[in-house]
């Protein structure tokens, strides 16, 4: 009997643990991202319920702070992070890719400042912002950090 009830265990186990990958959500390692170049530009993004992300950019290009929302999608390989959305309001806007990529192993990311720490500790990530229409935008360049807040 108890031998059954163990076949019965690790069958269930095998067919959980076999559940297909892409079913699985994509999401941040912790609630928020922490980004820039320190110097120039900010973004900080802060995963939602719903697992979207919500996103304020600190441009010289734009007066205010650009909000909006992202869309997590699968990236190219394994610890990246790939979100679209859009940049700006109206006629205007366009779409806005981002991309976090981990430092690789025994690099630094350096920020427009010369150093590879912040204010969350060491840089573990580049962060690269593209808009798709780059006339009054730019690509934006930097290191960050997942946090909690």
């Amino acid at each position: 009997m108890r031998i059954m009830f163990a076949a019965a265990g690790l069958a269930m186990a095998a067919a959980l643990a076999a559940a297909p990958a892409s079913a699985q959500q994509i999401t941040f390692p912790a609630p928020a991202f922490r980004g820039g170049d320190v110097v120039n530009w900010n973004v900080a993004m802060l995963t939602q319920r719903d697992l979207s992300v919500d996103y304020s950019l600190t441009v010289p290009e734009s007066k205010g702070s650009l909000q909006g929302k992202l869309r997590q999608k699968a990236a190219s390989a394994m610890g990246d992070y790939l979100l679209v959305g859009k940049l700006g309001t109206g006629a205007a806007a366009t779409d806005l890719t981002v991309k976090l990529v981990p430092v690789p192993l025994g690099k630094q990311c350096k920020d427009a400042k010369g150093s590879a720490r912040g204010k969350y500790g060491p840089y573990t990530y580049v962060v690269v912002l593209t808009p798709a229409k780059l006339g009054q935008w730019k690509q934006w360049k930097g290191c960050g950090n997942f946090t909690m807040k």
